[in-house]
């Protein structure tokens, strides 16, 4: 499915804050409230329940997500103020959604930027988000869906860290209340 162009700008215009439209109809959230409601509904990841040092592969697979680098761990860690834990990516940490997504945020610290994948193919790469210090948040909604994402290092040397990951795609009434507002093209008539 893919979302227009439009239907992401109107659709940022509307909960007006810390956003950044970009060309490829992505739109960038660098405030959690701004992007949780634009999206409404989500799926969220906060990593607890792990011993620290765990590698992070296939725990979520229930929630229709692996971590594909295999060497993302559970780290114990003030730096993640939501609840003390996180990913620890020793580099990237890159997943894979069993469903195509439309949305992906995380809670992190440091700096970092997002990648978004369709059937292999990178179609978009954010700009670099967070700085020094904790207490970040960052987050995406494409036009086009994604079944993989990374959430890159921006510089090496670097590893990106997740406090919590947040994703979702429309759910059926969503995309029903889309179409009734005019947001989703129409078919044409023969």
């Amino acid at each position: 499915m893919r979302l227009p162009h439009t239907a992401v700008f109107l659709l940022a215009s509307m909960v007006g804050w810390a956003v950044n439209a970009t060309e490829a109809g992505v739109v960038e959230f660098f405030e959690k409230s701004a992007w949780v409601e634009a999206v409404g509904s989500f799926e969220t990841i906060p990593f607890t329940g792990f011993p620290d040092g765990t590698f992070i592969t296939d725990q979520y697979a229930d929630l229709g997500i692996l971590f594909t680098d295999g060497n993302d761990s559970i780290a114990f860690a003030g730096s993640f103020i939501n609840d003390g834990v996180g990913l620890d990516g020793n580099g990237d940490i890159s997943v894979a959604f069993d469903t195509p997504q439309a949305w992906i945020g995380v809670d992190f610290p440091g700096l970092l930027s997002i990648e978004l994948f369709s059937g292999g193919r990178l179609f978009y790469t954010s700009s670099i988000a967070g700085g020094g210090g904790t207490g970040f948040f960052f987050g995406l909604i494409s036009s086009d869906l994604f079944n993989a994402a990374v959430v890159a290092e921006p510089a090496p040397g670097l590893e990106a860290e997740i406090d919590d990951l947040h994703f979702g795609v429309p759910a059926p009434g969503a995309i029903w209340l889309l179409a009734l507002a005019g947001l989703l093209p129409r078919r044409r008539r023969r």
